[in-house]
């Protein structure tokens, strides 16, 4: 038996930033079917782990099969709790930082000009407990707008969950993908700021490349024709510079801020 916190606490805290949409009709939800489809196929192509937010019915629009975010219940399940799903797989520290990042994103999405709010995308990696064992994994949730109003609010997101090489909850950022800008969440102020560029030398790039195809520091060496100590003083300054503490810690802070 599922034991459900109380409702109107968890939605308040998600819903309550967000500006409500009077009245979208069932045509409208018949054109989102295509939407969907499109998802389904491309999730049996490479197993994503993927939901669907409904703002407007304060829901969960779909929940895909993949087991990673379910946390050992049913996608049926999830589906029916919807966001009292957060409560009941997500430790309370964490959920308190969902809960300001997503009174932060809001603020900084409404902020936006409409013809930009599709471009935000939010990242953040936060624990998930299982429900029987309470195991945690950590994950990495990104966020982006699927469907926006006519004028302009949000309908339905897209939820993409991977699994994340990061040992603490945190890095909350948005990045707007037509110019690849990024703002960091500041927690004490409850605001996003825009982050400092993290600029790497051609050669610390090519290490990272090497890095992300699978090769080692002899092979590093090797291929670009300098010592193995050299390597590592270069993987050191990277680590330093991304603030990071491993190369595939490195190397998705890089492809999530289009470094290389």
């Amino acid at each position: 038996m599922l034991i459900i916190p109380e409702m109107k606490n968890t939605l308040s805290n998600f819903f309550d930033p967000i500006q409500q949409t009077k009245y979208i009709g069932s045509e409208n939800y018949k054109k989102v079917a295509y939407y969907l489809e499109a998802l389904q196929a491309l999730s049996k192509l490479y197993d994503l782990s993927f939901y669907i937010v409904d703002y407007y019915k304060k829901s969960f629009y779909y929940v895909s099969p993949n087991p990673l975010f379910l946390s050992g219940y049913t996608r049926e399940e999830v589906l029916n709790l919807g966001f009292d799903f957060y409560p009941l797989c997500v430790p309370p520290v964490d959920l308190e930082l969902l809960y300001v990042l997503n009174e932060a994103g809001f603020g900084f999405f409404y902020k936006l000009p409409v013809n930009r709010r599709d471009k935000a995308m939010i990242s953040y990696d936060f624990r998930l407990k299982h429900k029987d064992n309470g195991s945690l994994i950590m994950i990495n949730h990104k966020l982006s707008p699927l469907v926006l109003t006519d004028e302009g609010n949000i309908w339905m997101a897209i939820c993409l969950v991977t699994l994340s090489a990061r040992i603490e909850p945190g890095d909350v950022h948005i990045i707007l993908r037509d110019d690849h800008t990024r703002y960091n969440l500041n927690p004490e102020e409850k605001k996003f700021e825009p982050a400092k560029n993290k600029k790497l030398t051609g050669r610390e790039k090519e290490i990272l490349k090497c890095i992300a195809t699978g090769n080692n520091t002899y092979s590093i060496a090797d291929k670009l024709g300098i010592a193995e100590s050299t390597v590592k003083n270069h993987k050191t300054n990277i680590f330093k510079k991304l603030n990071v503490n491993s190369s595939a810690e490195a190397v998705f802070y890089a492809i999530n801020h289009s470094l290389i």
